[in-house]
Order: structure tokens, then sequence, then C-alpha cells
């Protein structure tokens, strides 16, 4: 057979049932872009942007503490910065009336100083019941505080022994309460400072005015013509008058 000439090979008829696949050419690589470049600004651009930016706002600086003049006291301090509360004078005025009266003034220092007292010694302390110095005794008792009988005439009340004098009580005494009669009032005065009492409290009708000034003198707080049972009881809310079934012999 006679071969065929290349123009005869291109006009060769397709075969029924093939198919000519056409080989196509391998895609071109894309091109990959640069990053864009920045925008160069001019300097006076730059300029302008720079000193329209807004400037941090300045910190303010601490107030200047105030000057305290050289001699002043400085308040005292309470929880959180604030004042504390003064404290009562522990020394009463010359002398002080009757405590049952709603508007007393002093009343907040006798108040003070019942909160504050333990132990109370009751010179002239009697056994008989009925006796004022009798029912305080025992109402004091009843309060909760630890109470002393002075009294060399008798030897026990209320089934606690009885003292002869302020020297024989075995503990410090907050609170010499006096049932004498006011020229007697000096000597007990003597021997509550002797024996380092806090204070000294002249029942109602017992005035004495040099024993007074003696004791403020040492540092004892002075009460005088005063009821230190009436006046528990106000501070209590009570009645200052103790109630009849209360006065029931003992």
């Amino acid at each position: 057979m006679a071969k065929k000439t290349p123009e005869e090979e291109e006009q060769r008829p397709v075969l029924p049932g093939k198919r000519q696949e056409a080989i196509a050419s391998p895609p071109e690589h894309a091109a990959i872009a640069s990053p864009p470049q920045p925008l160069a600004l001019s300097s006076a651009l730059q300029s302008s942007a720079l000193s329209s930016a807004p400037a941090p706002s300045a910190i303010p600086s601490p107030p200047e503490p105030l000057a305290i003049p050289a001699g002043t006291e400085r308040p005292a301090l309470g929880p959180a910065g604030a004042p504390a509360p003064k404290r009562p004078s522990a020394v009463s005025p010359p002398q002080l009336h009757r405590g049952t009266a709603p508007d007393d003034p002093h009343r907040p220092m006798l108040q003070e100083l019942l909160k504050s007292a333990r132990t109370i010694a009751v010179v002239g302390a009697s056994d008989t019941p009925g006796r004022p110095s009798h029912r305080v005794y025992h109402y004091l008792l009843r309060a909760g505080f630890e109470v002393f009988a002075v009294n060399p005439a008798i030897k026990e009340l209320g089934g606690r022994p009885a003292y002869p004098d302020l020297r024989s009580v075995p503990v410090r005494i907050d609170v010499v309460d006096i049932f004498r009669k006011p020229e007697a009032v000096l000597p007990i005065v003597e021997e509550a400072i002797a024996v380092g009492a806090g204070a000294g409290w002249m029942q109602e009708g017992v005035v004495n005015e040099e024993a007074a000034a003696r004791a403020r003198a040492a540092g004892l707080a002075v009460v005088m013509d005063h009821c230190i049972m009436k006046e528990h009881r106000i501070w209590r809310g009570l009645p200052a008058e103790e109630p009849e079934k209360e006065k029931a012999p003992r």
C-alpha cells in the first residue's frame, strides 16, 4: 500500500464511535500582584495631620494640704475619718441638785459614771429593811453591780460580808456611795482617796462642799444630793421611784 501524504492524513475522515480530543496547552500562571505602595504624604500634609490631632488631657495635680498653724491641736478622728465623739468630763460641777428632774443637765455625766462602774461600796448600809440604804444596797445587787456594805456595826448584809471601812474592801472601788450625815463625809472622802476609788457619790440630802472640793482636787468624780438608785432607774428608762413590791423586806 502506498504511503499517504501529509495532506491526505489531514483529510482522513473521523471514524464513527470515536472522538478525537484536542490537547489543550497548559494555562499560563497568573501573575502575582505586588502589594500596594503606601501613599506618600508631603511634609506639609504630615505637619498638618500632626497638628490637627487632639492633645492628651493633662492630669490635674493633687491639691496642696491645708497649712495648720503651729500650736493648733489636730482633731481626733474616729472610724472612717469621722471626728471622734467627745468623752464627758469625769469631774462633776461643784454641786448637783436632785437627779429626778427630766431636764437635769448633769444626767449624761451621771449615766456615763454608772455605765463604767462595776464595784460600789455603800458606806452606812443598814441591815434594817425599809431604810433607804438597805433598799439601795439590794437594788444595786439586783442591777448586777458588785456591792460591798461598809458599816462597822454589822457583819453581813444580804448574804454577803460587810466591812468596817473602805480599806477592808478586797477590790478596787469604782464608786463610794455615801449614806452618812454631811459632817461625817470628809473622813470618808479622805479614805476613798487613800484606797484609789474612782468617784464619791453623796446620796440625796447629803451635801458637803469641803469634802467635794477635796475629792475633786484628788481626781475623783463627785456627785452630791443624788440617789444612785433613782439615777440608774432613769438611765434604764424606768420610773425614778422603786415600785412598792420591790421595797419588800429582805
